[in-house]
């Protein structure tokens, strides 16, 4: 599958780099940083997630993994919403 193939039929062209790499921002730069930075929280989500089924196996109680998850986000992303 080509990467033509996966942007959508009405994307306008200014939104990808010369490679076919969708870009957010003026400065390449700012995107591989934010790349970097979402990297970053998938990996500490998956901790929060192991443990949290470290918790749930000690203490026997489920926790509500969409309440963390929504949390979560919302911690990473309030620089953004600007909250």
């Amino acid at each position: 599958m080509s990467d033509e193939q996966l942007r959508p039929e009405d994307a306008p062209p200014s939104l990808y780099d010369e490679h076919g790499n969708p870009r957010f921002f003026a400065d390449p730069a700012m995107d591989r940083f934010v790349a970097v930075v979402m990297n970053l929280a998938q990996e500490v989500w998956v901790q929060e997630e192991r443990l949290l089924a470290l918790e749930e196996a000690k203490s026997g109680e489920t926790v509500d993994r969409d309440a963390k998850a929504k949390e979560f986000i919302d911690r990473v992303f309030a620089p953004i919403r600007g909250a």
